[in-house]
């Protein structure tokens, strides 16, 4: 089965295991022939979706659109000490310095060559693991477009008292042990190596750097590790490529319950949320389910535009 019969459903959904659960083989799609045997391994169409974020001036354009955006909304937000991104976070947030949260993947750091490389090669389901991790050790992943210019004029920039903005990477890559490798989790090393490749590294990265089962409670879902950070900091924008980054239990939301959270927070969207495009993988896709042909035939949700009754 070659790249135009489809993306293996690892390539379209499991990257998602860096944001989400990963997903399950279902009945609804094709079969790799050969060495994966009987198991499910294909969704039809993402292989567009890679050639779109790999090649296209669209993305490009679309992506350093936005962080040039949130750069600005990021002036903004410094000026208003009542600002913040994070619907939890209330009270008298004056006497808390600026930060700016961040997801990485597909936000900060563009993983598109090993969602190719799954694509030719055919990988398996339950080969990603491993693929992943490997692609991870590489520390090779170039950066989103804009995103870099974004990070350091963010670092760059102090509130009106002077305080400087502080920049959280609250990601699911995930702590796990690695053969030959005696770090507690060698993906944080391996991350910050990354960032640091770039020129994107800071003296207190290994704490801003906030990983997926690096403490008990930092799940898949990300409220917690935001929570942490509110104690500290005044959250004054929140940089994402899936819903999951902004609002929690959207996994389990329907798509017309997501509309509606969308809306809503519509006046938090290019204010103080920012989306970055990631048609690759996400919440989004597990929310459709695994039949594209039901998907298509369905009618959009009740809530697709804020302003109808």
């Amino acid at each position: 089965m070659g790249i135009t019969r489809g993306l293996t459903l690892l390539g379209a959904l499991a990257l998602a295991a860096c944001a989400l659960a990963p997903p399950q083989p279902t009945p609804q799609v094709a079969a790799a022939a050969g060495r994966c045997g009987p198991a499910p391994a294909f969704a039809a169409g993402g292989e567009r979706a890679t050639l779109w974020l790999r090649h296209s001036a669209e993305f490009r354009a679309a992506s350093e659109t936005l962080y040039r955006a949130a750069e600005a909304a990021l002036r903004a937000g410094l000026a208003d000490p009542a600002w913040t991104a994070e619907p939890a976070q209330m009270g008298d947030m004056s006497k808390l310095p600026p930060a700016v949260v961040m997801d990485i993947d597909e936000t900060v750091l563009d993983n598109s060559a090993p969602q190719a490389r799954m694509i030719l090669e055919e990988t398996c389901f339950e080969e990603f693991e491993a693929v992943w991790d490997a692609w991870v050790a590489e520390r090779a992943a170039p950066a989103v477009p804009g995103a870099a210019a974004f990070i350091r004029a963010a670092r760059a920039m102090n509130d009106p008292e002077g305080r400087p903005v502080r920049l959280f990477f609250v990601t699911n890559r995930e702590c796990t042990a690695r053969p030959g490798n005696d770090s507690a989790c060698p993906q944080q090393d391996d991350t910050a190596a990354n960032l640091e490749r770039l020129g994107l590294g800071a003296p207190a990265l290994a704490d801003d750097l906030m990983i997926k089962g690096e403490r008990a409670d930092w799940v898949s879902e990300k409220l917690s590790r935001r929570l942490e950070i509110a104690k500290s900091h005044r959250i004054v924008l929140n940089v994402g490529d899936d819903f999951g980054d902004f609002l929690p239990d959207v996994r389990r939301q329907t798509a017309a319950e997501r509309e509606r959270a969308r809306c809503v927070h519509r006046e938090r969207w290019g204010r103080q949320w920012f989306m970055i495009p990631n048609p690759m993988y996400g919440s989004w896709l597990v929310t459709l389910g695994p039949d594209p042909a039901v998907a298509l035939a369905a009618d959009p949700p009740v809530a697709a535009n804020c302003d109808t009754p």
